[in-house]
């Protein structure tokens, strides 16, 4: 029962997430408008939500936490993003980047140290080129101005 429920949840937020879209414009005078996307990701979920509700329950009889390895893992994975969201607004886009950047290539790849630098930096380098120089847009500023 809890199952059919949580499908029911994921149809009402597609639903949602369609009706949002919708309110925003999905074609504009110069094609795609901004909600478009969300529109097409909210018909998928809606799609996804009714395949589950019509398809049968499969259960699993005794579901395992996993082991510590993998406990690891998702623990660096929000250990990052939860680092990310609270030191973006203090140290830019950049820095914080980086870091998040540096963690999950320690926790979830566990790659040595030296590739996790070098990957981190080419890696942070490249997106702020692209996205701060080539199409102009303005990524979040550390005290050190960038």
């Amino acid at each position: 029962m809890v199952e059919r429920g949580l499908n029911l949840l994921w149809v009402v937020l597609g639903l949602a997430t369609m009706v949002n879209a919708w309110t925003l414009g999905l074609f504009g005078s110069m094609g795609p408008d901004s909600g478009l996307f969300p529109m097409i990701c909210g018909v998928i979920i809606t799609v996804c939500g009714l395949m589950l509700m019509i398809n049968r329950s499969t259960r699993a009889g005794k579901p395992d936490w996993p082991v510590a390895a993998g406990r690891r893992r998702i623990l660096g994975v929000l250990g990052g993003l939860i680092g990310l969201t609270v030191t973006l607004p203090y140290l830019g886009f950049a820095i914080s980047s980086a870091l998040t950047t540096f963690v999950l290539l320690q926790t979830v790849e566990r790659s040595r140290v030296l590739e996790s630098v070098i990957l981190t930096l080419v890696s942070v380098s490249v997106i702020v080129y692209v996205f701060g120089h080539l199409l102009g847009l303005s990524l979040p500023r550390g005290p050190w101005g960038w």
